[in-house]
């Protein structure tokens, strides 16, 4: 429905198609404004089958995406609507059905595509540019603090995704409905502000994402749909918030939304989806959300607040507001009149159980105090108060504490004027910590008095600063006494039913997380890995803080900063096609040395005085499991220790390619020891995949192991006689590889680059999901008997009688030998019990895309550049190759690096133009393994009872080196000659 407003003149009407359905909507509106006016909920189907509509209102949960004119991936309620736009709903993903004939050829989803806009070349990225002060967010704080330094004379941009400037709290009217005069005084305090920003000087770039924060001085934006590097010296995060997620059965359903999103299309656009509502959750936006909602027409079934009726308990907080802020307590008093004077009924210390419906929104059920109540509506806003947008803060480093409230959230730690545990870098408003748009504007004020002051300008006058720390005192004893006010009972996880939705994005319930926890899951990035849950387009938005809760609830603790997913660019999907621009190749693997393993106080406590075993493994990732799995069973008693939990570096990072023939850069002039040692390694490749389809048989589970081949491409000639030449040699060693010409690639792969000059075919390559096969061997090395101990990283190694003697950070273990399976940190484990082996780091990247069609069923890799790429079932493109990633030299973490984003996506999208139309959804990095090309494996010399098994292509090859570790430790004969993989090779 639409509302009338006597200063409000609707724009003009313009066509568009939904699904087929011919609609009209205002000029100036967004898709999902013009669709809740029709009465349209549903915007798409999930996955799953289940239908999902509005639900954040802001951009940040990526449930309501679409595909617009053949665009996947466009958010309905930030995309305009435009005459004759073509919109389609089925998942917001690529649509096949979409496209021309000769898909495979051409690539997904366009409305009218041409070959050669896909295979082209991207144009150069704009030059880097520098500005004294980058503002993320266009909203109170934002606004506030770009107009006081642009006014002092500093060159301030301010960056904002939204279209118009004022954020949540001060959004105007749409540009469909543009009023002559201010409708009140809180679209009037917006005016004002975006009027003085405009006078400042300031410049704002609307529509405009940062995507990721590389560093304080390297912010990566698509503004326009051109690639930018902003280099600011001095940053301040803005980025607002938004609304807390409380799952409960039935929020998935369409007409179900928060708060935030119906107050913006009542607000804004003047729409709403439905014509009786109910309004629940906590605080006191829900009041006045339902008094706009009822005086433009809406019924307002009920408004339910979780938080106890006032009483005389509260005359102390409630006379603490009214003299903080007088004008805010008079007005929440007149919502209250006005929905009373309507009859509307408020339920006190009363919360919504569950939404129900089926295609849509039918009823809710409340549990009150006097017993639970079933209300019939098409509308339930939840609006459970804020959680602070801090993922680029968190991105860069700053530090961060847990808030305990409800679900709980991260909150920026700052001084008094925003300036974060990073120099250069501020953070304030409701994106630090919420506060509300007073103390966003007062701590606007004070940070840009002190990042003059930083920048050895004269602060803002002495007045203005005095009066922004009374507002702030006065602001902040008004929040205090309001949330007091409003005190919501304490969350909790355990009556979350197991049938209910946890990740929206991916449909990840509760039961299935709880399940994970149950089965070794003791942490939410072995959750995450598990189940998926935080791997959609909203990066863990809705999910993480309850899934962080659930974790907790299983262990007694409370979740801590570390206890929520980390952080990963891309901060929002963006296309693939505008990050790519060609970067210089190299040979092989940049090195990297990681630091030795530190405890930490907060994760490595001892648990033990002794532990006695057989055989100690050093290393929890798929190659210790592995020899963990291969030892248990030959009755040996085998403890794994790890630094971390187990499976959480290369085993689960990787792309889960299944090599056999050789890369790249392990052959001809890039090779590493002239390519004799990676050579070798080619009679291990076809064995350890028979072992993989063993364990998957063993296992019981579904790796996704798939043997469709693998196409190494060439584009010029050259590469065309490299490629002979590497078949060759590796027929000699028992590997199957064709070369095969253009016409014959483009029969097997029609969706490649049409310019490819062939390729060596590998038939025996193929995928395996490394989530599944890590945790599968781990869970088979557990039923073997073999015991896993995370956070237990190897402080020290002395030989003890004719055994040895390991501390460890959980405590001591006397075991008769060692393993040592510890990836890149082999090296300093291996000389803790005396002797250091040439092993590196190798911190690489992986990039993962949103899903679409079928476009190539084989491993693709590439002659002359590092480029790995592949599709997973569910259509999402995988790539890798080996582009580099950052490397933390204090605490070994790996980071992704923009440049290496770029140009791995240039790669892909030469290869395969049609992954130009894909969004790019995670980039996240792990650390790989450098040696020679060939693994360490055997005793090492000087050292009787150490065992070292060590190998860079460690997934492919973790159960054959594994088997061969363990012949050789239990004395038999090795399936495969290791005397090419000892460290005789080194001399």
């Amino acid at each position: 429905m639409r509302f009338s407003h006597p200063d409000l003149a609707p724009g003009t009407r313009i066509p568009f198609r939904f699904d087929g359905r011919d609609m009209e909507g205002l000029d100036g509106e967004t898709i999902a404004a013009a669709l809740s006016a029709a009465g349209v909920t549903a915007f798409r189907r999930h996955r799953d089958g289940d239908p999902r509509g509005l639900w954040c209102g802001m951009g940040t949960c990526f449930d309501c995406v679409v595909t617009v004119d053949g665009r996947a991936g466009q958010r309905a309620c930030l995309t305009k609507i435009a005459a004759g736009m073509e919109i389609e709903g089925p998942g917001g993903e690529i649509v096949a059905d979409r496209a021309p004939a000769g898909l495979g050829r051409t690539g997904p989803g366009d409305a009218a595509p041409r070959r050669a806009d896909l295979a082209e070349t991207p144009p150069e990225r704009v030059p880097d540019l520098a500005v004294d002060v980058a503002v993320v967010g266009a909203g109170p704080a934002g606004l506030t603090v770009a107009a006081a330094l642009a006014e002092a004379g500093l060159d301030v941009l301010v960056v904002d995704a939204r279209p118009d400037p004022g954020g949540q709290f001060w959004k105007p009217v749409a540009d469909s409905h543009r009023p002559a005069r201010a409708l009140d005084a809180q679209f009037a305090a917006g005016l004002a502000a975006t009027g003085r920003f405009d006078r400042s000087g300031a410049r704002r770039w609307q529509e405009a994402t940062v995507w990721s924060a590389f560093a304080a001085d390297e912010l990566a934006v698509l503004h326009g749909g051109r690639h930018r590097i902003l280099r600011p010296r001095r940053l301040v995060l803005a980025t607002g918030a938004y609304e807390r997620p409380v799952p409960i059965p039935g929020w998935t359903l369409p007409g179900v939304m928060t708060t935030g999103a119906a107050q913006t299309l009542a607000r804004a656009y003047r729409v709403f989806p439905g014509r009786r509502a109910v309004v629940a959750g906590n605080g006191p936006l829900n009041f006045q959300v339902a008094a706009d909602l009822l005086r433009s027409g809406v019924e307002i079934a009920a408004v339910v607040e979780s938080a106890p009726a006032p009483g005389i308990a509260n005359l102390a907080a409630a006379w603490r507001a009214a003299r903080a802020a007088p004008g805010l307590i008079a007005q929440g008093l007149g919502y209250l009149a006005a929905l009373k004077r309507a009859g509307v009924p408020i339920l006190w210390g009363s919360s919504v159980i569950a939404a129900e419906g089926g295609e849509a929104l039918t009823a809710c059920r409340i549990a009150t105090p006097s017993g639970e109540r079933r209300i019939d509506a098409d509308v339930l806003t939840l609006g459970h108060g804020f959680v602070p947008s801090s993922e680029l803060a968190r991105q860069l480093g700053c530090r961060q504490r847990f808030v305990d409230s409800h679900v709980g959230a991260l909150a920026v730690e700052t001084d008094a004027t925003g300036r974060t545990s990073l120099e250069t870098v501020w953070s304030i408003g409701d994106g630090a910590a919420i506060g509300g748009s007073v103390v966003a504007q007062a701590r606007a004020t004070l940070g840009a008095d002190a990042i003059l002051m930083s920048l050895d300008r004269p602060g803002l006058a002495a007045p203005a600063v005095a009066a922004a720390r009374s507002r702030l005192a006065r602001a902040e004893a008004f929040q205090s006494a309001l949330w007091t006010l409003f005190r919501a009972p304490p969350f909790d996880p355990a009556g979350i039913a197991d049938d209910t939705v946890i990740c929206r994005c991916e449909g990840v319930r509760a039961g299935a997380i709880r399940q994970a926890i149950a089965g070794g899951g003791a942490d939410i990035g072995t959750v995450k890995r598990l189940t998926r849950t935080g791997m959609g387009r909203c990066q863990g938005r809705n999910c993480a803080a309850t899934a962080a809760r659930l974790v907790a609830a299983a262990g007694g603790a409370a979740p801590e900063p570390r206890a929520l997913f980390a952080p990963r660019p891309p901060v929002v999907p963006v296309p693939l096609a505008a990050l790519a621009f060609e970067k210089p190749e190299w040979g092989g693997h940049r090195r990297a040395v990681p630091p030795p393993a530190h405890p930490r106080p907060d994760r490595h406590r001892p648990r033990w005085a002794m532990r006695e075993t057989d055989v100690l493994v050093v290393g929890a990732g798929v190659v210790g499991a592995a020899v963990a799995r291969e030892l248990a069973l030959a009755g040996l008693g085998v403890v794994v220790v790890d630094r971390d939990a187990p499976g959480q570096q290369a085993s689960t990072a990787n792309a889960g390619s299944l090599h056999v023939q050789l890369l790249s850069f392990d052959f001809g002039a890039k090779a590493e020891a002239d390519g004799g040692p990676a050579a070798a390694t080619l009679r291990l490749g076809n064995p350890s995949v028979a072992l993989w389809r063993a364990i998957e048989a063993a296992s019981g589970r579904d790796l996704d192991i798939k043997i469709t081949g693998g196409l190494m491409v060439g584009e010029t000639a050259r590469d065309m006689e490299f490629l002979a030449a590497k078949a060759r040699l590796e027929g000699e060693h028992g590997v199957e590889t064709h070369v095969v010409g253009a016409n014959e690639l483009r029969d097997l792969e029609p969706a490649l680059w049409d310019g490819l000059a062939g390729a060596a075919l590998c038939p025996a390559e193929g995928k395996i999901d490394p989530l599944a096969g890590t945790f599968a061997v781990i869970a088979l090395a557990q039923a073997a008997g073999a015991v896993f101990e995370a956070d237990a990283a190897v402080l020290a190694i002395a030989r003890e009688g004719t055994g040895w003697r390991v501390e460890t950070a959980a405590g001591p273990v006397r075991c008769g030998r060692i393993v040592n399976c510890a990836g890149a940190w082999s090296s300093h484990v291996a000389a803790m019990a005396g002797r250091p082996i040439p092993v590196h780091g190798a911190p690489l990247q992986m990039l993962v895309t949103e899903p679409g069609p079928p476009l190539v069923s084989r491993l693709v890799a590439h002659a002359n550049r590092h480029l790995s790429l592949k599709q997973t079932r569910l259509g999402s493109l995988l790539i890798g190759g080996g582009w580099s990633a950052g490397l933390d030299p204090a605490t070994g973490a790996s980071s992704s690096l923009g440049w290496a984003i770029e140009g791995n996506a240039w790669v892909a999208t030469r290869v395969l133009p049609a992954a130009r139309r894909f969004h790019l959804l995670r980039a996240w990095a792990g650390m790989n393994i450098n040696i020679d090309g060939a693994p360490i494996l055997g005793a090492m010399p000087g050292a009787p009872g150490f065992y070292n098994c060590v190998t860079s292509n460690g997934y492919t090859l973790a159960p054959i080196v594994a088997r061969l570790t363990a012949d050789t430790l239990l004395g038999r004969e090795p399936a495969l000659p290791i005397a090419p993989f000892t460290l005789d090779r080194f001399g």
